[in-house]
């Protein structure tokens, strides 16, 4: 007997930026399927028409693409079990709807929106669960009929069994029961003709032979009436994962409202793409070694359903910073320069407000000498997050003036005193044959005991003076970069700001 092959896939609604909890899904959809020599597959969910965002379909892509998320069937693709868009697929679910009704699991609901908004109004006050009160269901056949003749327009509601437990086998939380007596009557074929989720999901998945279904676990409390759509239709359920709702620090829903949900964010903001799929992992997996900077590839030689959590995890973007710094000191200094290239490209051509202005300056100083460029980025490379940081990261080796901090160049002492140790800090230098950090260092630090102050002090006074900064990469390192003559001229910027300062 062959095994049924392995075939899981993402299905996002194109009513806006992709949510990172697509990528979630997506990202266990895909290594899953490539662990297992399967398929991966992209279908778009776009039957709720009145939601739909132009060009939102192709950002969904673009997004998982961007991600290394790579669908083997597609709407853009193509494949055997298409078409691959639910608009595209109406009359399946109308054949399917009437199969129903021809098994009596289903029937029609010509109830008004008002009607039905009144009667859970009442369910409501009464404190009775939310349920269709069947109305339509006791309707003769010709009742029915006179109605359809005369054109009233009628939805198609799946008819739930009554005192009956349905079972429904997760592969996280094993088996969950539901009453059947708690279920609504659900609407499986509206009367335009579109399908809600609940019956498009089930005719999809079961015609393009989904072999696991990976979704979030609000749709665990679905799950029973999919079950009994696949009894009533006479198929086998595919394998059910319900993965656990992605929650911020306060354990709030991560929302549009509360946090960056926007795939889109996390791109702009610079994080690499590596490092998101790493921390998406990281929240409901562990790697076997213990590890927390592991690949993709690492995750489908080692991932299994069986390892993956389900308390809730937490969004942290902390822990994400971290991650993703540890991806970026991970790459050559040329990947990191052509990378940050590609990242600021892209926000000056589509980004607005604040993402241009931190994009901008990047590219200019890379187009105007790169090689310099590459020399600042390198000290950086260590401290850096994300590519948003860059700007302000490189930005005071570029800047003609500094805005200096009074109590950064201070550092405790008088501006008189300030401006003496950097009149004799300046001539040390001068005097300096070799431009090397080492042979500064020497003299500094034997200036430093000549006029009785610690070292550290002189080399932050000498810090803020020459990059009107607190913390940077190490002194000599950034004076060996800014060059000999601008630390010169910065020195005596310093000295002129302290004398404003008596």
């Amino acid at each position: 007997m062959t095994s049924k092959p392995v075939r899981l896939r993402v299905a996002p609604s194109p009513t806006g930026y992709p949510h990172v909890g697509t990528a979630f899904q997506a990202l266990f959809d895909y290594i899953y399927a490539k662990k297992k020599v399967g398929q991966f597959i992209i279908r778009i969910e776009d039957t709720d028409q009145k939601r739909l965002v132009p060009e939102a379909e192709e950002v969904i892509y673009e997004a998982l693409d961007w991600l290394k998320i790579y669908p083997d069937e597609s709407p853009m693709l193509g494949g055997p079990f298409g078409p691959y868009r639910q608009s595209e697929r109406l009359p399946l679910y109308r054949k399917y709807a009437q199969e129903l009704m021809k098994k009596k699991k289903a029937y029609y609901c010509f109830c008004s929106t008002e009607r039905l908004k009144e009667m859970r109004r009442a369910q409501q006050q009464q404190k009775l669960p939310p349920r269709y009160d069947r109305q339509c269901f006791h309707l003769s056949p010709a009742e029915v009929k006179k109605k359809l003749q005369s054109g009233e327009k009628a939805a198609i509601r799946m008819l739930i069994p009554e005192n009956e437990t349905i079972a429904v086998n997760d592969l996280l939380r094993g088996e969950v029961k539901f009453d059947s007596n708690l279920l609504d009557d659900q609407v499986i074929l509206k009367s335009d003709g579109f399908p809600t989720y609940h019956l498009a999901v089930v005719v999809d998945d079961h015609l393009m032979q989904i072999s696991h279904v990976v979704r979030g676990e609000e749709w665990l409390p679905s799950s029973p009436k999919h079950v009994l759509l696949y009894r009533f239709l006479g198929w086998q359920e595919p394998r059910w994962i319900h993965t656990p709702i992605l929650r911020n620090p306060d354990h709030s829903k991560l929302s549009k409202r509360h946090g960056h949900t926007s795939i889109e964010w996390y791109r702009e903001q610079g994080y690499l793409p590596e490092a998101l799929i790493n921390f998406l992992a990281l929240l409901v997996w562990n790697h076997p070694q213990e590890k927390e900077i592991f690949s993709v590839e690492e995750m489908i030689e080692y991932f299994d359903f069986a390892q993956m959590r389900f308390l809730a995890p937490i969004f942290d973007l902390t822990k994400l910073d971290w991650l993703n710094g540890n991806h970026l000191r991970l790459l050559t200094l040329d990947e990191l320069a052509a990378r940050v290239k590609d990242w600021a490209l892209r926000n000056v051509k589509k980004g607005d407000g604040e993402v241009i202005q931190n994009s901008a300056p990047v590219l200019e100083w890379m187009d105007a000498d790169l090689e310099s460029f590459k020399d600042r980025l390198a000290l950086a490379q260590d401290r850096l997050k994300k590519f948003s940081e860059v700007r302000e990261a490189l930005e005071f080796y570029y800047q003609e003036k500094l805005i200096y901090d009074r109590e950064d160049l201070l550092q405790g002492y008088n501006p008189p005193e300030v401006l003496d140790i950097l009149r004799q800090a300046k001539k040390v230098l001068e005097d300096l044959q070799d431009w090397e950090s080492e042979v500064w260092e020497k003299s500094l630090r034997e200036l430093a005991d000549e006029l009785e102050i610690k070292h550290k002090d002189l080399f932050m006074i000498l810090r803020a003076a020459t990059t009107a900064r607190k913390a940077t990469p190490p002194l000599f390192d950034v004076m060996l970069v800014v060059g000999k003559e601008k630390v010169f001229q910065r020195i005596d910027q310093a000295a002129e700001f302290l004398k404003g300062q008596r």
